[in-house]
């Protein structure tokens, strides 16, 4: 009963989705104190099927957490979408995957990186969960583009 993205519409989260976040979260172990109107997220018929949201950690550097997909949208291009639509709003982006969620990262332009590049919150956060030997969590991240100075690389005629 694939549900995905040629039904779904990415608009802004409102208070009234809380719960379906919360729903989402919790059906891939994920558990947050949420702000609902932080997060983008993916609607059909009525229905959340994916959420998505950066948290800021620099200049135009932002740190994905998290994103989430309903089971019966995976592999839709759903969760590309919710993606890109954030991709616009930073240089880069930065996220720990599950290594089951690696290859859908990978696809989409991630490369890991070193622990050290994480922001000491997110590291500490993945070292303390109970999970992390299972879970066997990469850091990676997603360049959008360059970030420059107003002058810098354009040349003068």
């Amino acid at each position: 009963m694939g549900t995905g993205m040629k039904d779904a519409r990415i608009r802004k989260g409102r208070l009234s989705d809380r719960r379906a976040i919360l729903r989402l979260l919790a059906s891939q172990r994920m558990a947050t104190d949420i702000d609902p109107t932080d997060f983008i997220v993916a609607e059909a018929k009525g229905r959340l099927l994916g959420a998505a949201r950066l948290t800021w950690v620099g200049k135009g550097a932002a740190f994905l957490r998290p994103i989430v997909v309903a089971e019966e949208a995976r592999r839709t291009g759903l969760g590309r979408a919710l993606l890109e639509s954030l991709s616009g709003m930073c240089v880069s982006i930065t996220v720990i995957a599950r290594s089951d969620a690696v290859p859908f990262y990978q696809h989409l332009g991630f490369a890991a990186v070193e622990w050290s590049s994480v922001p000491g919150i997110y590291r500490e956060e993945c070292e303390s969960c109970d999970e992390m030997e299972q879970c066997r969590p990469t850091p990676m991240r997603r360049t959008i583009r360059e970030e420059r100075l107003p002058g810098e690389g354009e040349t003068g005629r």
